[in-house]
């Protein structure tokens, strides 16, 4: 028998930072793996100890509220994942379709190419095709995901500034100047990667699925008078995706759309989200391009500071700020 442990949701951050992440133990519990023809025999003696027993929607909603994906959602760059994705796609466009035109959103208008999925490998060619200054990439060239533990915890340390906050010396600097730079060469070289993320939001606003990320803009990082309340309530500053006019057609959404269909680049997409009670606000699990995360990084003012993006659901105009991390 093996029996592998999950740590679960950590609150003050990355859960292998023992200093600034205070555990609530969200979703923690035990991986229990055994040979066949042995499972009726455990699965009966844990029901009789008081075990409960939960269906995929319980684990999916468990898996969220601590941070996680469920299988095939968790690994994008797997078959199984594009079966899934493809299946669930027709369906809601099925159901899209068979409502009425003034009774149904109008994405095209509203500049969102892929309503109905997470169009992964046009969003990693964009970003090479922008990063490499319009050349080709390769037809044959697919996406993957980085699970190398190293380089997501050096992630999610410079995503939330931790890298940066030591004393500032001549020393401190130059050592923090030449690990920027690796950090920038490595995620160069990986082009076409996804890395998987969590976004925090940081006031009002749920992220919901296929909800795009997108880079901010300086006016939207340095915005004084977002947030400010009034007699009525809050009264946010927040940027709004201009209705186009004269919409292009979406239905094959391509490199091009899924970059310039919005007015902010589009970093990734939200896989799953919603309000979660473990933080007590809006969150989401999804992917972001590393050569995207490659740019949001080398834009920030700050590099001591959370790094910040905007997010948007697909039924809505409104871009929302995000606190962007690194699921390890």
């Amino acid at each position: 028998m093996l029996v592998v442990q999950n740590p679960g949701y950590q609150k003050g951050g990355s859960r292998h930072s023992v200093n600034n992440a205070v555990g609530v133990d969200f979703g923690s519990g035990w991986d229990i793996v055994m040979p066949a023809g042995w499972s009726m025999a455990f699965w009966i003696a844990f029901i009789y100890r008081g075990a409960k027993a939960v269906g995929l929607r319980e684990q999916k909603s468990l898996a969220f509220e601590a941070g996680e994906l469920t299988f095939p959602d968790c690994c994008p760059d797997t078959p199984s994942a594009t079966e899934t994705s493809s299946s669930r796609a027709a369906d809601l466009r099925a159901a899209h379709d068979r409502r009425p035109p003034a009774k149904r959103c109008n994405y095209e208008k509203m500049g969102v190419p892929a309503p109905f999925h997470c169009p992964w490998l046009e969003l990693v060619r964009g970003w090479m095709r922008t990063c490499e200054h319009g050349k080709d990439c390769g037809v044959d060239q697919q996406f993957y995901c980085i699970r190398t533990r190293s380089l997501l915890r050096l992630l999610n340390d410079v995503c939330s500034g931790v890298a940066y906050r030591s004393k500032s010396t001549d020393q401190n600097r130059s050592v923090e100047c030449s690990a920027a730079a690796d950090l920038s060469t490595e995620l160069l070289q990986r082009g076409p990667a996804i890395v998987k993320v969590q976004v925090m939001m940081s006031g009002r606003g749920a992220p919901a699925q296929f909800a795009l990320i997108c880079l901010p803009s300086e006016e939207d990082v340095l915005a004084p008078s977002r947030g400010r309340t009034d007699a009525q309530g809050v009264v946010g500053n927040d940027p709004t995706e201009p209705i186009r006019r004269d919409p292009i057609f979406f239905r094959y959404p391509s490199p091009a759309t899924v970059l310039g269909s919005t007015a902010r680049p589009t970093l990734g997409f939200v896989v799953e989200g919603g309000f979660s009670h473990a933080t007590g606000r809006g969150s989401g699990v999804g992917f972001v391009s590393v050569l995207g995360l490659k740019t949001l990084l080398e834009r920030k003012r700050d590099r001591a500071s959370r790094t910040t993006v905007l997010v948007r659901c697909t039924r809505s105009l409104q871009y929302r700020p995000a606190e962007l991390r690194i699921v390890c």
